[in-house]
């Protein structure tokens, strides 16, 4: 028998914010079963805890439905509520998860309903700004018109994964990925996901490339979006912002981040969140 825990992150209540599946408790899966086991929670994705190698520190891998990722948000923030429970302790706590190819800290502490995360992503790489001409190519192929576009440019930023910035004023409630190759076109500009960006009411959505599943909460885009804003002045300096997310797929969350800074420069951005307990699964 192979136990797991449903947990929803981003989310102020249960049946809120992004759903995510823990795996938790068992001897040995190969890749395979854990790409799996992710297709059968058909969620965006889920997390399977490789090996516990101290008290505070463990290894994992992230799946989604079609791939494994390198890194994700709300996995690593769920995976650490999770974590902080099953530790028996009430005060806070700091862990530090390992990833493929990095490893990301982060702090938890117990709230009435379950527990709140915070996790480190680094200093931002600023990868690409596009021109006038490859906007426009990006603008066609996610239904949006040059009058939606907010006077700021389009950027591919990291702090785990590259997300390219559409920052929006207008339109969030059209857009979608309209054409077959999304993927091919983000590589050209370094990227792996698109977000879309209203920067007037800081509202996200992003899709897996096919356009197929919308995410309801993206931690991982959390925090280049914060960069972004830092980046153009689009709020005020030492101040958690909130990120919207969800409002389309009838699952509101709330993502905070905030930017660190050293010297007028960001030394780290935090993302962090609520996570409520929804069920322990055991699976036969």
């Amino acid at each position: 028998m192979m136990k797991c825990k449903l947990v929803d992150v981003f989310a102020k209540e249960k049946l809120s914010g992004n759903g995510l599946t823990i795996f938790y408790d068992y001897n040995s899966l190969n890749t395979h079963e854990m790409l799996s086991l992710t297709q059968e929670m058909r969620q965006f994705e889920s997390i399977f805890v490789s090996i516990i190698t101290s008290e505070s520190s463990v290894r994992a891998r992230i799946f989604t439905v079609e791939e494994e990722l390198d890194f994700a948000g709300h996995p690593i923030i769920g995976l650490a509520a999770h974590l902080h429970e099953e530790s028996g302790d009430s005060a806070p706590k700091e862990w530090v998860i390992n990833l493929n190819k990095k490893s990301v800290n982060v702090k938890t502490k117990k709230t009435d309903k379950y527990f709140h995360a915070s996790m480190a992503q680094g200093k931002p790489e600023f990868i690409k700004t596009l021109e006038d001409n490859e906007s426009e190519e990006i603008l066609l192929s996610l239904n949006l018109e040059p009058r939606n576009l907010a006077n700021y440019p389009l950027e591919v930023i990291s702090t785990g994964l590259p997300y390219l910035i559409v920052p929006i004023t207008s339109g969030i409630e059209n857009t979608k990925i309209s054409v077959d190759d999304f993927s091919g076109l983000l590589e050209k500009f370094g990227a792996k996901f698109v977000y879309i960006f209203d920067v007037i009411n800081f509202e996200g959505r992003t899709w897996d490339n096919a356009g197929a599943v919308e995410d309801i909460a993206t931690g991982s885009a959390a925090g280049p979006t914060a960069a972004y804003v830092y980046k153009h002045n689009l709020s005020s300096p030492d101040k958690t912002i909130i990120i919207s997310q969800g409002r389309f797929l009838g699952r509101p969350s709330e993502i905070e981040a905030y930017v660190e800074t050293k010297q007028n420069s960001i030394s780290n951005i935090w993302v962090s969140g609520e996570v409520v307990k929804v069920a322990n699964i055991n699976f036969v």
